[in-house]
């Protein structure tokens, strides 16, 4: 038990101060957000998914940071910005780059991680916005702070949001220590063959719920025991879709988008990751 705890606390204290960062982008930033997203008339999807894409190379948020300003957005209309934003923003940002870089020095990988998560950003956003109902569900502060949204409602608002979502990653941070602890990693890392290997690599990722400021280097240090395309489907699928994230998701979004989201980023990672194995790029 007391590797559990000690895997458990690691990722709280690994992923509560991003989720709280987000929480205070999305109260005190939120509202100049929507403004300057209306003010710019995003009305275009191509323009909105383009630019909520790229939006994590001016606002560096990890995996859990970005939740709350995207939930945000959804809530205010902002369907394909937000989910491109979602979906992107754990990796198209300067943080992540500069780490894959360091903990592999390729190039080429650190293109791939790119383009492949930026194809699932483009895909997620042009199939999800398209569900008829609202894939956003209201949070429960919403309704109370309803009339009210200046600096004297900033800091009920910011601890209310913040532990209400703290209690689903605590639940995804559990599930994921008692893996960590309980399963046999070496099982994925031994899987024979092109692609059952890129699917143990990404389930493993799912499973593990690093955080992807740090994931390359967990990767890295596997040296030669994996290849490009399950290496590349670890670093894609797994800052996306995670036993930390999925609880959050679910709270967050409407179940069917949160079905289409995971199937839709699980299918690029798995198809590009197996295309770069088979050097067909």
């Amino acid at each position: 038990m007391s590797d559990f705890a000690n895997i458990f606390l690691a990722l709280i204290f690994e992923a509560a101060p991003f989720l709280l960062a987000g929480v205070l982008v999305s109260v005190l930033a939120g509202p100049l957000v929507e403004r300057l997203l209306a003010s710019a008339a995003l009305r275009n999807p191509v323009v909105a998914v383009t630019a909520g894409a790229s939006a994590g190379l001016v606002l560096p948020m990890c995996d859990c940071g970005n939740r709350p300003l995207a939930h945000r957005l959804a809530l205010a209309g902002r369907r394909h910005f937000a989910l491109a934003f979602l979906v992107a923003a754990p990796v198209i940002n300067p943080i992540v780059l500069v780490t894959t870089w360091l903990a592999f020095r390729d190039p080429g990988l650190v293109i791939l991680r790119i383009g492949l998560t930026v194809l699932a950003a483009i895909a997620v956003a042009a199939v999800v916005s398209r569900l008829r109902g609202e894939i956003a569900l209201p949070l429960e502060t919403a309704a109370a702070h309803s009339h009210g949204s200046g600096p004297r409602d900033w800091a009920p608002r910011i601890l209310e949001e913040f532990f209400e979502l703290f209690q689903y990653l605590a639940i995804g941070a559990a599930l994921a220590a008692a893996i960590q602890v309980f399963a046999d990693q070496e099982e994925f890392l031994a899987a024979n063959g092109v692609f059952l290997s890129i699917a143990a690599m990404m389930f493993l990722a799912f499973l593990l719920s690093i955080c992807s400021s740090v994931d390359a280097f967990v990767v890295a240090g596997l040296g030669g025991a994996i290849g490009l395309g399950p290496a590349l489907g670890f670093l894609v699928f797994g800052p996306l879709v995670n036993l930390k994230s999925v609880p959050m998701y679910l709270r967050l979004f409407s179940g069917p988008a949160v079905i289409l989201l995971v199937l839709i980023c699980a299918q690029v990672a798995f198809a590009g990751a197996a295309i770069a194995e088979l050097r067909a790029w």
